[in-house]
């Protein structure tokens, strides 16, 4: 699936993905909240609410480090996935977030494009009957 990362939908469905993921897994206690409110905040950007950029990026290269927290589950677990899943759509929202108002982005996130939307894309087959069935209501909206 090719993205253009400036279409808010397309970075909605990311987020959803994540988000469907998250209510499915096994996480720590607080890798579930990190995540949550990295998504969260992520929602409130695509939504077009004033979100600091850097406040995204935070998730990816800072104190947060969603995808070095992301390696100490298994990768096919749904923990794991759920990590993946969420690192992925933050950081991609974060880039957006920083092209958007001209910042620059942190290090990891500026490296950040199609192959990490390919892989969030490539985790939704995973989901359960009842994640890939909202993601199909979500694109017929």
């Amino acid at each position: 699936m090719d993205c253009n990362f400036t279409l808010p939908e397309n970075l909605a469905l990311g987020l959803l993905i994540a988000d469907l993921f998250l209510d499915a897994s096994d996480l720590t206690g607080e890798d579930r909240v990190l995540s949550a409110q990295g998504l969260r905040l992520s929602w409130e950007w695509v939504k077009g609410h004033h979100v600091a950029p850097r406040l995204l990026c935070d998730y990816i290269d800072g104190e947060a480090n969603l995808p070095f927290r992301s390696t100490l589950y298994e990768a096919n677990s749904n923990a794991g996935r759920a990590m993946t899943a969420a690192f992925l759509a933050i950081g991609l929202t974060a880039l957006q977030a920083c092209r958007e108002t001209n910042m620059s982005p942190s290090e990891s996130v500026e490296n950040f494009g199609d192959g990490e939307w390919h892989a969030l894309m490539s985790l939704a087959p995973m989901l359960s009957d009842e994640g890939r069935a909202s993601i199909a209501q979500a694109k017929l909206r």
